[in-house]
């Protein structure tokens, strides 16, 4: 059922890029499909970060192992490597240059950072606030505070067990909506290719090359570099050994579904302890680091080119430290990297315009990430082995 997701994904782009080409006025209808889509994307934000993160800082924080803490303090460094690196790329090869969105409203205020008004703008003004215009970090927040404070409480079990049974319910009614995203890549690149026409294009194609040009770089000095210089692992060795769960990776865009595929390569080629690779790689698997990282530098500087919004040192940091919060909660389900996505956006206070395109080209992108991800997990389980 993925394979054809992906496919009817893509088939709705190419439609959406022909009919947009030759259609100069749209019908209201497909503006419709889009607007709405977006619209309940965000709905389905709070409820998909809240689950995920407490039932994850439930489940960690039970667990009395010191191996935990290492691991996600190296994928935190891998990360902020990784988000540093791409974005350096990204600003000397600009992706975005020369293309603007013209005639779209402009409702952050993100251009200065003020720090009262970042505190005060992280509050919900209402409890429907937190699910149409959902603050993110409020909604990260009290999730983590609530799962770490469940894991000190004794007999919090049963509501863990129904909050995991709503987070399978969620996860199952969002997949359902993200059949619904071939029809909505249809509907918003058809009105935005008849809007800015054949110079979009040319921007998809060079936003996928700059992905992988940093998904390169980030493989060989945040992957196997420190690998060969810590561990002394032979850089062509690692990859006649990591190849085979690249195939996975690059073929089904899943980090759950390359698990067994990792575990295996990391156990029987590299020989690491299963005591460590069977906490390492399942916690890398949840938390999903540096494909993200390279997702959101990207994503977030090439968007805010579009927008003409200025970065500056505090909106970057806080780009950064976002991101690395979200990326933890991402939803291992159909297009949940467009929802997150889509969440990154929200925080910053950029319009979601882009998300349409960026939803069509997704499966490109996502063959990148799972791909830095998996490979990222794999150099942390080696880091983290006793052995020599």
């Amino acid at each position: 059922m993925k394979k054809i997701f992906n496919i009817l994904t893509l088939v709705g782009l190419l439609l959406g890029v022909i009919v947009g080409l030759n259609i100069k006025e749209i019908p209201l209808v497909i503006d419709l499909i889009g607007t709405w889509y977006i619209k309940i994307l965000k709905i389905f934000i709070t409820p998909v970060l809240f689950t995920s993160i407490a039932i994850t800082i439930y489940e960690t924080s039970k667990k009395k192992n010191g191996l935990i803490g290492k691991s996600v303090l190296l994928f935190t460094i891998m990360y902020t490597i990784t988000f540093i690196i791409s974005s350096v790329v990204v600003l000397i090869i600009n992706p975005a240059n020369a293309f603007i969105f013209e005639g779209v409203e402009w409702s952050g205020n993100t251009t200065t950072f003020n720090v009262t008004n970042a505190l005060t703008s992280l509050l919900p003004s209402s409890l429907s606030d937190i699910f149409v215009n959902p603050k993110v970090f409020f909604v990260i927040v009290v999730a983590y505070l609530f799962g770490k404070i469940c894991s000190l409480i004794k007999g919090t079990e049963k509501i863990f067990s129904a909050l995991t049974t709503f987070k399978k319910y969620v996860n199952k009614v969002f997949e359902y909506f993200m059949y619904v995203t071939p029809i909505a890549t249809f509907a918003l690149i058809t009105s935005t290719i008849s809007k800015y026409g054949y110079i979009l294009l040319g921007i998809g194609a060079k936003y996928i090359l700059v992905a992988y040009i940093c998904g390169i770089i980030a493989l060989i000095l945040v992957m196997i570099l420190p690998v060969y210089l810590v561990k002394k692992v032979n850089p062509i060795e690692y990859i006649k050994k990591v190849y085979k769960v690249w195939i996975i990776t690059l073929s089904t865009c899943s980090s759950a579904a390359t698990l067994p595929y990792t575990v295996k390569v990391c156990k029987d080629d590299f020989g690491i302890d299963s005591e460590v690779t069977d906490v390492v790689v399942p916690l890398g698997c949840t938390i999903h680091m540096c494909g993200g990282a390279v997702s959101f530098a990207l994503l977030g500087l090439f968007c805010s080119k579009l927008y003409g919004v200025e970065i500056n040192l505090g909106i970057y940091l806080l780009m950064l430290l976002s991101s690395l919060l979200i990326n933890m909660a991402a939803p291992g389900i159909p297009g949940g990297g467009i929802v997150i996505g889509a969440t990154y956006l929200q925080l910053l206070g950029i319009p979601l315009g882009f998300i349409g395109f960026y939803s069509g080209i997704y499966k490109f992108l996502d063959m990148c990430y799972t791909t830095l991800n998996v490979t990222g997990d794999i150099s942390a389980n080696i880091l983290l082995n006793k052995k020599a």
